[in-house]
């Protein structure tokens, strides 16, 4: 791949111009933990000057974790719609990469390294939508741009944050997650998963570990395993009626993420803990899923098990759902210019946070080439999302209800 061969291919001007900014995010790090948005903040805020948007307020609990937000009115009455994404990325990790991950390299229609996909590409998508916007601005309404930090572990900084102190006041939100499963732009996800986050537990007498077998001690390492195998292979959640046939309807446990505890060498442990989620449907409530986990667990005859949540908040995040005949999702359907597969996005997202209907992953890219090494985006795709971003506001913001 050549990023300098790739420069002359992508113009600074018309689509590519998203290609452009979006190359510039992914170059500015932002990876959380350990969290620190400034520097991709500071491209944002140039982004807007520079593409003649509104200044966005900066929205901050930490100097180091700033969140935008940008507001353009178009005119009295019509509906409030608000863009949204974050700004940070998870970690580079322990993959092995085949490119660099801070410099963005392109190679035919694919744009890549961290960001590219989850999701800087749709951040560059939502500026420059905007701006196109307000060539042809609408004839009322309002569109807010804002732009999140601390996504990527909890949102305490983020989404949580704004909520908190600026609510958005809008009439939907559309956040900017790659949503795509096989293709992209392939699903209109009205489901935000949940996600509980647990903590199994297994206790026994510390000791030498050459005595285990002549004073028949525990190992709390064997039964912590064993608990993740019970689990893994017997846990029965109780799933609600999937009343509109989305695609994607279920709840997913992952167990056996981390195991944390014991010595090492020669001493039995006396605490090992492991590390647990549950992916959440609307309607599952915490008692029910306990209740699973806790029946799964007692068929361990004799080990002492224990089932913890996470601290708070990032103990339980509640799914999020839209109807599916909701102007927004009847305006994002429409938008999309075809006939399109309603579903559960698979992800817990910041449509979490926000009170308002929020349709959780509208994006370029595809989810599988999130968190893992070699991400990329399709050029195509981000091109494609400036046009769906501009588009879906002028035909939402003006609340004209035939979409």
């Amino acid at each position: 791949m050549s990023s300098d061969a790739a420069t002359a291919a992508t113009p600074a001007t018309g689509n590519g111009h998203v290609v452009e900014l979006a190359r510039e995010l992914i170059r500015t790090p932002s990876p959380n933990p350990p969290g620190d948005e400034r520097a991709v903040a500071a491209i944002v805020s140039e982004a807007l000057r520079d593409l003649d948007l509104p200044a966005g307020d900066c929205i901050a609990r930490d100097d180091r974790r700033p969140n935008l937000l940008a507001t353009i009115e178009f005119g009295t009455g019509g509906r409030h719609l608000v863009l949204s994404g974050h700004m940070d990325t998870k970690p580079v990790g322990d993959a092995t990469w085949t490119t660099d991950p801070r410099e963005p390299e392109i190679d035919g229609d694919r744009l890549y390294n961290l960001g590219s996909a989850d999701m800087k590409g749709a951040l560059a998508a939502m500026l420059v939508a905007a701006s196109r916007v307000l060539e042809d601005p609408p004839s009322a309404g309002r569109l807010s741009l804002l732009f999140t930090a601390d996504e990527e572990d909890g949102a305490a900084f983020g989404a949580r944050h704004v909520n908190s102190v600026r609510p958005l006041d809008a009439d939907g939100v559309v956040i900017g997650e790659p949503g795509g499963i096989e293709a992209d732009f392939d699903r209109l996800h009205l489901v935000s998963r949940g996600i509980a986050r647990m903590r199994l537990v297994a206790r026994a007498d510390q000791g030498h570990s050459s005595l285990a077998d002549v004073l028949a001690m525990r190992n709390a390492g064997v039964d912590a395993a064993r608990a993740v195998v019970a689990l893994d292979e017997e846990l029965a959640l109780q799933v609600p009626r999937n009343a509109h046939g989305l695609t994607g309807w279920h709840a997913t446990v992952n167990t056996g993420l981390a195991y944390r505890g014991g010595v090492g060498y020669g001493v039995l442990p006396g605490r090992i803990a492991v590390d647990t989620e549950v992916r959440l449907l609307p309607g599952m409530e915490r008692h029910d899923v306990t209740w699973a986990v806790e029946r799964a667990l007692s068929a361990l005859a004799g080990a002492d098990l224990d089932l913890a949540f996470d601290e708070p908040p990032n103990d339980w995040l509640p799914s999020t759902s839209v109807e599916p005949g909701h102007p927004l999702a009847r305006t994002c359907a429409s938008a999309l210019g075809r006939d399109v597969q309603l579903s559960v996005f698979p992800g817990t997202t910041d449509a979490t946070f926000f009170a308002e209907p929020t349709l959780p992953a509208l994006g370029p890219g595809l989810l599988r080439r999130a968190h893992a090494a070699d991400e990329w985006v399709s050029i195509a795709a981000l091109q494609r999302a400036v046009e769906l971003y501009a588009e879906l506001t002028r035909r939402f913001c003006p609340g004209e209800d035939g979409a």
